[in-house]
């Protein structure tokens, strides 16, 4: 009879089919509660189920991985947008109720400004990883105006100028909204929001 030593049993990993979803998944809740230094690549395979070596087979990196959690985030961000503005847009203009959007959205959803601090705290550190974030803001920004030549008729050049200013605004008021959570901010949104109603030539 043996002495009844109890052996793990070793685990096989494998690739399986949505391990990069639950690496981001994993990414996404580490990423944005702990922040990019504080969070390891092993607290996140873990989380997500998978090895450590196998991480690195999906991302060469935690910044890497960051800048995945920030694409699908942005993407879960624009969809409550979204639904908020077709909410809030039932009996006014999109003019009317673009910013509110913003702000209702932004404050109860805080997580997808926090991970686009620690996107721009990294491009900061990091001066290699800069082109990477100018890549986002640079999407961010033709969203953004894109969605204001069709909802208000504005020709490209101003809704451009106008979306470089939202894109700023919005960034600035969410990051005093994460410092200062009861903060009300609606009267500055409100202030913002009138550049959707500007007439062509208003901006040169």
């Amino acid at each position: 009879m043996d002495d009844q030593t109890v052996k793990k049993e070793k685990k096989n990993w494998t690739h399986r089919k949505d391990n990069r979803e639950q690496l981001i998944s994993a990414g996404y809740k580490l990423l944005s509660t702990k922040g990019i230094e504080a969070t390891t690549v092993k607290e996140v395979a873990r989380l997500a189920g998978v090895s450590p070596g196998l991480f690195h087979y999906y991302f060469a990196s935690k910044d890497e991985l960051l800048m995945a959690v920030i694409y699908e985030a942005g993407a879960s961000f624009s969809q409550q947008l979204m639904q908020e503005v077709r909410k809030l847009a039932a009996e006014r203009s999109f003019s009317e109720v673009a910013m509110l959007a913003v702000a209702a959205v932004s404050r109860d959803h805080p997580t997808w400004y926090r991970l686009r601090y620690e996107l721009y705290a990294l491009g900061l550190r990091n001066p290699d990883f800069l082109p990477a974030v100018g890549k986002m803001l640079e999407k961010g920004r033709q969203g953004i105006a894109q969605t204001i030549c069709q909802e208000t008729g504005l020709d490209e050049q101003q809704a451009e100028a106008i979306a470089a200013i939202i894109h700023a605004c919005t960034d600035g008021l969410a990051l005093q909204q994460l410092a200062q959570p009861g903060l009300d901010l609606t009267a500055s949104y409100r202030l913002v929001q009138s550049l959707l109603t500007a007439k062509p030539g208003d901006v040169e």
